[in-house]
């Protein structure tokens, strides 16, 4: 029986009721299917979306006995303030008979304030080998599927594209989860190996996952390669990851990324490769620029490196004269340093975080803008409302001139497949730069120029999709799922930031 594993509520085997545990979530709903029973959640209000990955993976298989909060630990660099963990473990206890047993925890920020990092319960150590799998869920969203009676746990991170085709196919709900979709292709195969093929053959659409299957784990990454997929290890431990930053956090290596269309088979330490698609597919650089945690390697690149290059290249391009530079904290921080290097100014924290409830998550410290200049670093600029209460901010606490400076290319729409959060108040895709700067308050806007993002991404940047970025999606991407209407014009402010950076004139 096919059960879906959910966070921050009671559930039982026979009836579910659900706590929605946060503002902005729909009523979730029930729905049975033949033998089958499981609960979906209704996504959220998109406006309320961040840039954030919605989902993040993490599995370990060890020869050694593990507690299970190794999990956690490994989870814990992938995981946000809000949303929830979900945890399936093989028990290699005989007395178990390797039953997978699972763990929900949330809110995932008062489980991770826990000094000890251990689970709330007991803490025993799981028989050899020990074998789990893990995922976090931004917006207690669906992540973790799990078929009881063969004994398998799936952690899905993705979006199908073909599901009205593979529901026909299995007889399903058309509202079926599509992590319960790729379950029900994996099950009703003939092993493993057929399983991971089945998978990657018949799913169209930009995923990754991981399978708990007894000791076994098959870690899967979909011909397009849009969703990071790594994998490590130890002298005992093979590890799986949405980022390396995992890997660092348990003091393993890196190995390599999970090829486009591979899936990766574990057994004990020993690991086969199973190929479907060649090519290197589509790499998304949402991941270099906001997504991925600074100590990781995505698309075999430091993203630290990365992002101080980002804000080098924004320093080169400075038209204006800049005091300190002041970085919108967490993720303007690595561009600034790299800007005020190259500039020789200083950089000075003057927003401090005043806690989490605020009307305005800063303080501002007017000992360090008294009569300055000020460059407000950040990395993208969605909708400008933001920035404009940050100016005001500075402004009020001394600031004589505010420039702000964006350490990426305008934000234009959405992408149906990241982090980027849905909706139509990107206001670079209808205003130009005199619009922008008016909108924010500030004295000036300077974004980072495509050709300079290009020139950073080097040789390799048209095996990146820049969609979000300058509207051209992939092929892959379905129709229905791109932003209406969005290359019909190209927005004004992308022709004038070519114009000033072909011609020097910013």
């Amino acid at each position: 029986m096919f059960r879906r594993h959910p966070a921050n509520y009671n559930c039982s085997f026979s009836l579910m009721s659900i706590n929605s545990g946060g503002a902005g979530t729909s009523t979730s709903y029930f729905s049975t299917l033949t033998d089958r029973q499981w609960v979906m959640i209704i996504r959220e209000d998109p406006s309320r979306r961040k840039m954030k990955r919605p989902f993040t993976l993490f599995g370990i298989s060890s020869l050694r006995e593990r507690r299970p909060n190794i999990l956690l630990n490994g989870l814990r660099p992938l995981s946000g303030e809000d949303g929830s963990l979900h945890i399936a473990l093989f028990n290699g206890n005989p007395a178990e008979e390797g039953f997978i047993t699972t763990y929900d925890l949330s809110p995932v920020n008062q489980v991770l304030k826990r000094r000890s990092g251990h689970f709330p319960t007991p803490a025993q150590d799981f028989g050899r080998p020990f074998v789990g799998i893990g995922c976090y869920a931004r917006d207690s969203g669906n992540c973790l599927f799990l078929d009881e009676s063969r004994k398998l746990a799936l952690a899905f991170d993705g979006v199908i594209f073909n599901r009205k085709e593979l529901i026909s196919a299995i007889g399903a709900d058309p509202r079926l989860p599509d992590g319960l979709i790729a379950l029900e292709l994996y099950r009703n195969s003939y092993g493993p190996e057929s399983g991971i093929r089945r998978i990657l053959e018949m799913i169209k659409g930009s995923y990754s996952l991981l399978i708990l299957d007894g000791t076994s784990i098959a870690a899967i990454r979909d011909p397009s390669g849009l969703r990071p997929l790594l994998w490590g290890m130890t002298r005992e431990d093979l590890l799986f990851a949405s980022e390396s930053s995992s890997f660092v956090a348990l003091s393993s290596s890196l190995i390599r990324e999970v090829g486009a269309g591979e899936g990766l088979l574990t057994e004990g330490l020993e690991i086969s490769s199973i190929r479907v698609a060649d090519g290197e597919g589509k790499k998304c650089v949402m991941e270099l620029l906001a997504l991925a945690r600074p100590e990781s390697m995505i698309h075999g690149r430091p993203v630290y490196e990365f992002r101080k290059l980002l804000g080098t290249l924004l320093a080169r391009a400075e038209p204006r004269k800049i005091d300190i530079a002041v970085p919108l904290p967490p993720s303007g921080t690595i561009p600034a340093l790299a800007y005020s290097s190259y500039l020789r100014i200083p950089l000075e924290e003057a927003l401090r975080p005043c806690g989490q409830g605020a009307a305005f998550p800063f303080l501002a410290n007017p000992h360090v803008l008294e009569g300055k200049r000020v460059a407000l670093i950040t990395v993208y600029l969605r909708s400008g409302n933001f920035l404009r209460k940050t100016t005001e901010i500075l402004r009020g606490n001394g600031a004589r001139e505010v420039h702000i400076r964006i350490a990426s290319p305008p934000l234009i729409t959405y992408c149906p497949l990241s982090g980027t959060g849905e909706g139509n108040d990107y206001i670079a895709s209808r205003a130009g730069l005199r619009e922008i700067t008016e909108q924010t308050g500030a004295d000036s806007v300077v974004y980072l120029s495509l050709r300079n993002l290009k020139r950073a991404l080097g040789r390799e940047w048209r095996s990146f999709c820049l969609g979000c970025l300058d509207g051209h999606f992939p092929s892959l991407f379905p129709s229905e799922l791109l932003p209406a209407g969005i290359l019909r014009s190209r927005p004004p402010v992308l022709r004038e930031i070519e114009e000033r950076d072909l011609f020097g004139d910013i």
